[in-house]
């Protein structure tokens, strides 16, 4: 078998090519917080940090009945310490899902929670920063909606569904912790 110059050439090229798309698929499958997630996690948790996902696929979760398909994790650190955390989910509104995320402290507590995208045209008052600053704090307890958490008009089914869901993702998170996946 003669190898001309072009020849190789054509391996190289499809090597390399090869190679890239590997490398692209691979990174495709990296998840990434939003802008508007980071410029939260700035705020939240102040100063350097580095954001790194945690790959819930890559465990065995016996927790997996909290866990929904779609749910993103991702640990923050700073200055070599772990500074908390950020759960990306959606829950449920009367017609439409919406997309929110809780940043949590390392010891599991709510440090903060928004709204990312709300599709219905109906019940978006819980999008509001005063609203949804009634979950900081949130350690695990009991919630309800018109006792705890005070009540929206025209937002009800939302609401309530955001009351529900915070309580999966505490379980979830401190489930996650007790298994070893997160410290």
């Amino acid at each position: 078998m003669v190898l001309t110059n072009s020849s190789v050439r054509m391996g190289a090229s499809a090597l390399i090519f090869c190679l890239a798309h590997f490398a692209s698929a691979i990174a495709q499958d990296q998840h990434m917080l939003s802008k508007r997630e980071m410029k939260e996690v700035s705020r939240v948790f102040e100063g350097e940090v580095v954001v790194s996902e945690v790959i819930l696929s890559d465990h065995s979760i016996p927790t997996g009945q909290m866990l929904r398909e779609g749910d993103l994790l991702f640990q923050i650190n700073g200055e070599n310490e772990n500074r908390g955390y950020v759960l990306s989910t959606e829950a449920k509104g009367r017609y439409d899902y919406f997309d929110y995320t809780v940043f949590y402290s390392e010891e599991l507590f709510v440090k903060g929670l928004i709204v990312t995208v709300y599709r219905s045209t109906h019940g978006a008052a819980i999008c509001q920063k005063k609203w949804l600053s009634q979950f900081n704090g949130y350690e695990g307890e009991e919630l309800t909606l018109g006792k705890e958490i005070d009540a929206i008009s025209g937002a009800t089914y939302s609401a309530q569904s955001i009351v529900q869901d915070i309580q999966r993702c505490h379980a979830l998170m401190t489930g996650l912790k007790s298994d070893g996946i997160i410290h």
